[in-house]
């Protein structure tokens, strides 16, 4: 199959996702046609225009940012057996953490699931960006790891703004993407 065109479409809230977005549509652009545009702009995309999708969004509170509008997108997108679907998802977990398949999986169908390939790339926790909401949250979060006693060092991760991103995170999914171009 010889690939023209790849979208990415991202949703961001601290930056984490938007950062990958940018590293992947560079590491792309090299070889493949690739466009990105941020959540915010996805009515201005033609999907059909494009031989691999790439949707990104952070972890919150167990789902993906901006999945249920893509989900639907997908359905849509059915009438080509050659194009390919991938989700990457962002979080505070470090890439090894145990629970990340599972995560991922709860936020689709198992039809779903099997249409696409999935990507966990660890963002982080940025305070700074947050809204007052999920600064609360997090909040809530920290009161309830020190009442139950759980492990400090849990409580010392998620008590300060981190970065976990890393360019080179970004591997398989870019070679999943080139493996499609025509040889």
């Amino acid at each position: 199959m010889a690939v023209n065109k790849v979208l990415i479409v991202y949703y961001s809230k601290t930056g984490f996702t938007k950062k990958y977005a940018e590293w992947i549509e560079e590491s792309l652009s090299e070889g493949l046609s690739c466009d990105v545009f941020s959540y915010s702009k996805r009515r201005k995309i033609q999907l059909s225009q494009y031989d691999i999708i790439l949707f990104g969004g952070g972890f919150h509170a167990g789902q993906i940012n901006g999945i249920k509008w893509f989900k639907t997108q997908m359905h849509k997108l059915s009438d080509n057996a050659n194009r390919r679907i991938a989700v990457f998802a962002t979080g505070a977990m470090p890439a090894e953490a145990p629970d990340i398949e599972k995560a991922l999986r709860q936020n689709f169908t198992e039809e779903e699931w099997a249409k696409i390939t999935a990507f966990y790339l660890p963002g982080g926790l940025c305070y700074e960006k947050m809204g007052v909401g999920d600064r609360l949250m997090m909040a809530a979060f920290r009161a309830l790891l020190k009442e139950k006693n759980v492990d400090s060092q849990m409580q010392q991760i998620v008590a300060h703004s981190f970065d976990l991103t890393s360019k080179e995170l970004i591997t398989p999914l870019v070679e999943w993407c080139v493996s499609f171009r025509s040889k």
